[in-house]
């Protein structure tokens, strides 16, 4: 018998979707925003599993909020 391959929180299948394995769990995109991803520091919104994430000392931000605090220039690239 084929193993179920469903999110771990919404229980949607995952089959032929894109998904992300968190903590051994495969989830959905959209249950990875709301339970999994990390919150950006400076815009406090989730950063996605499609965005670019900088973290630094266990902070994190989305590439386009990592900017200099003085002129703002971004630091992500």
């Amino acid at each position: 018998m084929a193993e179920k391959f469903d999110c771990h929180y919404c229980r949607d299948p995952l089959q032929g979707k894109k998904y992300v394995q968190k903590d051994g769990h495969h989830c959905c995109l959209k249950c990875f925003d709301k339970f999994c991803a990390n919150t950006c520091v400076e815009c406090r919104k989730p950063i996605g599993a499609d965005s670019k994430e900088v973290h630094y000392k266990n902070r994190f931000w989305h590439d386009t909020c990592f900017r200099c605090a003085k002129c703002l220039h971004p630091l992500a690239n």
